[in-house]
């Protein structure tokens, strides 16, 4: 029984190719790395044999070759203390999962990094090979540290100041919210709440921006509410039962992000007001949590995983220097469920 016959019972080295061909590691070395002023016979020779025994170069051994760490940082948007933690969030949980998956298939590990990450020196200690980075804020700040050192990156959503960013993957967040509205009109909503983040994230500005037109072009008054990020889980839910308790209640509330959900309802049980007959209630983001509500609550699903996936294939293209057409748009999709479905008056 030759080496090659027995069960694989450890991984296969370049001295187990080696030793099966007879010939010395720095020989195999230089076959496998393309290296070396070797016979082609030679080289496809050694190729074969590390085919067949199952050999893989290693990843550090791999980075080591090329100059790279084998890593990817994945970075969550950085918001103020007392903010929900955003990794708190189903959306961002899938988005990481998703680029991990993708990340590992190239080869490469993926590192969580920590918000608080903004300076060269930061992105230095970390030394990933590229980054993508979620949500940046307008101009912001580890955007430009990133590309002072010459990290290649890639955003989920835009910087609101670099509206021609080609590194991105993006939604069509104005007309997903005019899908939104337009579902609640058709529901007999006429009097649509919009409770948003007081940030400069360019899918809150652009899905803000998109309610102030529509409200204007349908002849509908704007009820906008802007909820700080440091105090994502005490305003939604004042600002909302304000509203339900005022003189002309809405019909209708969009709260445009996952964690504004539970505001929004407990301000809507404590108003007493239920949904859907006295009020629709939607999400921006989709989450499992709003599928399991009672009623499941209808949500704008942007499908983080395929542009965590996105992202990261971009990026890969990215670090090994290949043109890019950008920015990506990844499409979503209208979950329409029992909250916003109703008898129209």
């Amino acid at each position: 029984m030759t080496e090659r016959d027995q069960p694989a019972t450890k991984r296969v080295t370049i001295h187990d190719v080696a030793r099966e061909l007879g010939l010395s590691t720095s020989t195999v070395s230089a076959a496998l790395n393309g290296s070396g002023k070797l016979r082609q016979s030679t080289r496809d020779r050694v190729q074969r044999t590390a085919t067949e025994l199952g050999y893989r170069p290693s990843r550090a051994a791999l980075a080591f070759r090329l100059g790279r760490t084998g890593t990817i940082a994945f970075a969550l948007p950085s918001v103020d203390e007392g903010a929900v933690p955003m990794l708190d969030l189903d959306f961002y949980m899938t988005a990481a999962r998703a680029a991990a998956t993708k990340a590992f298939e190239a080869g490469y590990a993926l590192t969580l990094t920590p918000p608080t990450v903004t300076s060269e020196d930061g992105w230095r200690l970390i030394g990933a090979d590229g980054v993508v980075l979620c949500d940046p804020v307008r101009n912001d700040e580890r955007l430009a540290a990133l590309e002072r050192l010459g990290t290649p990156v890639v955003t989920v959503e835009r910087d609101a100041a670099r509206p021609d960013w080609p590194y991105a993957v993006t939604s069509d967040h104005g007309e997903n919210m005019r899908t939104l509205l337009d579902h609640l009109r058709g529901q007999g909503a006429e009097r649509i709440a919009l409770i948003s983040a007081d940030a400069s994230w360019s899918w809150a500005e652009e899905s803000a921006a998109a309610y102030r037109d529509w409200a204007a072009a349908h002849g509908m008054p704007e009820l906008v509410r802007l909820i700080p990020l440091d105090h994502a889980h005490n305003d939604p839910y004042e600002s909302t039962l304000a509203l339900l308790r005022g003189p002309e209640r809405p019909d209708a509330v969009i709260a445009t992000a996952e964690q504004y959900r539970e505001g929004v309802l407990r301000a809507a049980r404590d108003a007493e007001v239920r949904i859907p007959e006295d009020v629709l209630v939607a999400v921006g983001i989709d989450s499992p949590g709003s599928e399991r509500h009672d009623p499941p609550l209808t949500a704008i699903d942007l499908q983080p995983d395929r542009q965590a996936e996105l992202a990261v294939g971009m990026l890969l293209r990215r670090i090994e220097g290949e043109p890019i057409e950008g920015p990506l748009l990844s499409d979503a999709v209208l979950r329409v469920r029992g909250s916003t479905v109703r008898m129209v008056r």
